[in-house]
């Protein structure tokens, strides 16, 4: 029983195959999974698909890269998107400098959809990706630890890749840490430490598909089948059954993201 809390199965990366994908989803045991909005139009698609198909749900949100393109008839359309029943999340959104973004520049959007998320009480998806020499981590927990204990947003940090120290600090903001197929690769060794060592119910697991393939498929397309790697992973780390895994992980998703069916 697993559940893919991070995926983007309306880009078109999967125009080609989206039935096939969907359906060796459903074989390897994926109950669900949450379609995640980048932009107005993505998260539009997202919500769409999540009334197509059983067991999906959508998030609505703007990627920092893309925070751009936002102007005030966008931010009307996601308050609007915000509503339906499907949504049950605000993101991603967060962060980003590794393609030279800044935090003057994405830290007061990343304000405006807290600010969304508090209206609407709902969860935020953080999308949060340090640069060269600057940290994205370090910057959102300044912002976050320095909110009004009330106001810190419930949400969960997608693809997690910080040390142990940030997630200790994540974890006591009471934020969900989410592992993606990144937690496979030889390089990992950090996040393997913090998925050995934080709460079984505040983990989440994902595959950002089409993107961060595990091994044995890094460097080729991702889909939703792949989840099953990172729970994988993740019990062997902790040395319990993936049965265990996917059952706690599946559990907090419908927990953060208030998911009845």
């Amino acid at each position: 029983m697993l559940f893919d809390t991070h995926a983007h199965v309306n880009f078109s990366a999967f125009d080609d195959d989206r039935t096939e994908v969907i359906a060796r989803a459903r074989a390897a045991g994926l109950v669900g999974w949450l379609e995640v909005g980048t932009d107005v139009a993505v998260s539009k698609q997202a919500i769409a698909l999540a009334e197509q198909e059983e067991g999906v749900v959508a998030s609505v949100g703007v990627h920092p890269s893309d925070i751009g393109e936002l102007h005030d008839d966008s931010w009307t359309q996601l308050s609007a998107l915000l509503t339906h029943e499907a949504a049950v999340a605000i993101g991603e959104v967060g962060l980003d400098y590794y393609r030279g973004g800044t935090k003057d520049e994405q830290l007061p959007t990343l304000r405006r959809f807290h600010e969304l998320a508090v209206a609407h009480d709902l969860p935020m998806i953080f999308h949060i990706r340090d640069g060269e020499t600057t940290s994205a981590n370090d910057d959102v927990l300044e912002w976050l630890e320095s909110l009004p204990k009330d106001k810190v947003p419930r949400g969960v940090m997608h693809t997690f890749s910080g040390s142990v120290e940030q997630a200790e600090r994540y974890l006591a903001l009471g934020l969900y840490l989410s592992f993606s197929g990144v937690i496979t690769f030889k390089n990992a060794g950090a996040s393997r430490s913090v998925a050995q060592m934080m709460p079984l119910n505040r983990i989440l697991i994902e595959t950002d598909s089409p993107f961060l393939a595990p091994e044995p498929y890094r460097g080729k397309q991702n889909e939703l089948a792949y989840v099953a790697y990172v729970a994988e992973k993740i019990a062997e780390v902790r040395s319990v059954p993936v049965a265990d895994v996917g059952t706690a992980t599946t559990d907090n998703a419908r927990q953060l993201f208030n998911i009845h069916q």
